[in-house]
């Protein structure tokens, strides 16, 4: 903290170049990572959890407990999904913004497929055998590095 006679000044302009990644690029960075951030809106908040995803088609699906709060909303629930990845050391990073519907996954053979494929554990304890779907209508994704 600085006291209250301190003055700071944050520098003008910055030695960072900002780059627009394209739809495959994000899907491609996506595929590398295994946690990532769900956002949705629940009485009036926005609520964000990390959790272990996985990647089938060009949909996103995580785990979670039949008694999250997010298995309780009704379906069709517009949400975003974000990862991303940053070294400090060289100053750069990159983050990826899935925005779409989240609905519980019902389709028996999707399920099947689902279960079939290698993911890490869900990350909260417990019981999470609901499997949810996020279908994109939007990714976009940007990197940052230094100039």
């Amino acid at each position: 903290m600085f006291s209250s006679t301190e003055r700071f000044e944050w520098d003008s302009v910055s030695p960072h170049k900002s780059q627009e990644l394209s739809e495959a690029e994000c899907w491609s960075l996506l595929s590398g990572e295994d946690t990532g951030r769900i956002a949705f809106l629940q009485d009036g908040r926005v609520l964000v959890f990390p959790v272990n995803y996985l990647l089938h088609g060009n949909s996103v699906y995580f785990r979670t407990s039949s008694q999250s709060g997010l298995a309780l909303l009704p379906g069709d629930l517009n949400s975003s999904f974000q990862v991303d990845s940053h070294d400090s050391e060289r100053m750069d990073g990159w983050s990826v913004l899935v925005s779409g519907r989240a609905n519980a996954v019902k389709e028996g053979a999707l399920l099947t497929t689902l279960w079939g494929l290698r993911a890490p554990a869900p990350y909260g304890g417990g019981e999470r055998n609901l499997f949810v779907g996020i279908d994109p209508t939007r990714v976009t994704g940007r990197r940052v590095r230094m100039g």
